[in-house]
């Protein structure tokens, strides 16, 4: 099975974001990894577009089985269908990530931070890039 974690992160709120997100192997293998930024966001926005990617990125591998992990509590929960989508823009963009799963078998659960860190580091490295050049 195909792993993937996810984050996005925007200094302000909303403010300048990225997304980051990787897919590894069962054996922890990196397949792809994303850092890249967004332009203004709010920070569910940039968690949103984050998943996003990565699912853009699993659809785009064909692959079949994929275990999701984020640490942004509202999109998992919103994704799952366990909470309600107020923000239309942000029913707009579950829409999207359910879409885009269609035909994988996809689990997707909610992780603490510090279990992230990897995606956290991804996220934050375009913008810190941005920053320097």
């Amino acid at each position: 099975m195909v792993r993937g974690c996810f984050d996005g992160a925007s200094r302000g709120n909303p403010g300048e974001a990225c997304a980051g997100a990787f897919l590894e192997d069962q054996d922890g293998k990196v397949l792809w990894e994303c850092s890249q930024y967004l332009g203004v966001r709010t920070n569910n926005e940039a968690e949103y577009e984050a998943l996003l990617r990565l699912l853009e990125e699993a659809r785009r591998r064909g692959v079949a089985e994929l275990e999701v992990c984020g640490d942004s509590r509202l999109v998992v929960c919103q994704v799952n269908r366990q909470w309600k989508i107020n923000l239309p823009h942000l029913r707009e963009l579950a829409s999207r990530a359910w879409e885009l799963m269609e035909g994988m078998k996809v689990t997707l659960r909610w992780v603490p931070r510090e279990q992230n860190a990897r995606a956290d580091a991804l996220s934050n490295r375009a913008l810190d890039e941005r920053k320097r050049g």
